[in-house]
């Protein structure tokens, strides 16, 4: 795994398929990257493409992840929440059982 932190960055890009999600990062030094959460359980966006964040970090519990424990209590993941730059708001959350990141060349 290469080393990463999601900080001081533009979410570009977002794109799923059946239990992944692939987000494309710009970071503050003009480098991409693309993080793929695996076993994805569950996404909330309120207006995170093209939005600075100023971090990811790991949450036990969020709204989200209370909404699908009543579907199903027997799935458990992560939640990883992105934070807008701007008002210090989630506007990224993805519920998953890890990432990976990748540099784009």
């Amino acid at each position: 795994m290469t080393e990463f932190t999601v900080s001081d960055g533009t979410i570009e890009k977002m794109t799923c398929e059946r239990e992944r999600v692939f987000i494309e990062f710009l970071d503050w030094q003009e480098e991409r990257w693309i993080i793929i959460f695996e076993n994805v359980l569950g996404v909330k966006s309120v207006g995170a493409i093209g939005v600075e964040v100023s971090e990811m970090f790991a949450k036990d519990v969020t709204s989200l992840s209370q909404e699908l424990f009543l579907i199903d209590a027997s799935e458990v993941g992560l939640n990883y929440c992105f934070t807008c730059a701007r008002e210090c708001n989630i506007v990224l959350t993805v519920i998953a059982s890890g990432y990976t990141v990748e540099k784009c060349d």
